[in-house]
């Protein structure tokens, strides 16, 4: 019969070494999409409607993880985007 007296391990804790880590690059990844996003109304414009709502959950996305915009204009001024660092708000 099977153990039933109540020593069952939970699967999630099994295999500790078996799970991934989820959130190491959350950030960078974050910041790399709004720069995608500014990037694109450049090239096109900034009344397209797709650029004005996925630059407004970009920017949600960045409030949520508690990233500034000092820290994106840092990022552009690395990489050598100056001229995008005007945009962000």
């Amino acid at each position: 019969m099977w153990d039933t007296n109540g020593r069952k391990i939970k699967h999630f804790l099994k295999r500790l070494t078996w799970h991934r880590k989820k959130s190491c690059t959350r950030n960078d990844k974050a910041i790399d999409r709004y720069i995608l996003i500014l990037k694109k109304e450049q090239k096109f414009w900034a009344d397209d409607r797709w650029v004005k709502r996925t630059k407004e959950k970009a920017e949600l996305r960045l409030k949520k993880l508690g990233i500034s915009h000092a820290k994106i204009k840092e990022v552009l001024e690395s990489r050598g985007h100056k001229d995008l660092s005007s945009k962000v708000a």
